[in-house]
């Protein structure tokens, strides 16, 4: 997964303020339907940019507050998960665990802190016809612990489980940064918008 994020405009200019890359190899074992366990190794860094720090620049000359970024800006991860569909149930809730211990880097040494804990969940509210409503929360525990709770309308599902087109709206509390081999970067506070999900 590729995530770039944009500035406000410097000047006439586009800005870009900073690319992550989350990279990873996994291994995932099915063992019911409902269940499946997987482990593997994630790679994800964040490269900021000049565009960035001139628009800190900018705007902290102005007097406006900038949001920190307490967590590292790599992380190289070995995880443990595990998947959990309780089809037939109300709301058919799916719960994911993901413990990742430690941070390494490739020379060998540990890397800095990494929240230990992943969990997300996702609970149906409505669904019909190719299209549904669910409510999906995913946080981090440990130090600096982030929560992000999310409402998304899914259309057009054809022959996968999630729609192709799904739009969103998102909270999380505060309005500082976070960084997470599971979901890449976090901004707290409030984002809507649309992603498009495609499954062979």
């Amino acid at each position: 997964m590729f995530q770039t994020v944009g500035t406000r405009n410097l000047g006439s200019k586009v800005s870009v303020g900073g690319t992550g890359y989350l990279i990873g190899a996994h291994y995932v074992h099915t063992h019911s339907p409902g269940f499946t366990v997987s482990a593997g190794i994630i790679h994800f860094s964040t490269h900021l940019t000049r565009d960035l720090d001139d628009k800190i620049d900018e705007e902290r000359d102005k007097g406006h507050t900038v949001p920190l970024v307490d967590d590292p800006s790599e992380f190289n991860v070995i995880y443990f998960k595990g998947h959990w569909k309780l089809r037939g149930r109300p709301l058919e809730p799916e719960l994911e665990l993901v413990v990742q211990p430690i941070n390494f880097r490739f020379d060998g040494s540990l890397g800095d802190y990494v929240r230990p804990v992943y969990l997300g969940t996702r609970w149906t509210l409505w669904h019909r016809d190719q299209k549904s409503l669910r409510a999906e929360t995913q946080q981090e525990i440990g130090q600096n612990p982030f929560l992000n709770v999310s409402l998304v309308i899914a259309l057009f599902e054809g022959n996968q489980q999630e729609g192709r087109l799904q739009m969103f709206v998102s909270g999380s509390p505060g309005g500082n940064v976070y960084v997470s081999p599971q979901i890449g970067a976090l901004r707290g506070g409030i984002a809507f918008g649309f992603r498009l999900n495609f499954r062979a």
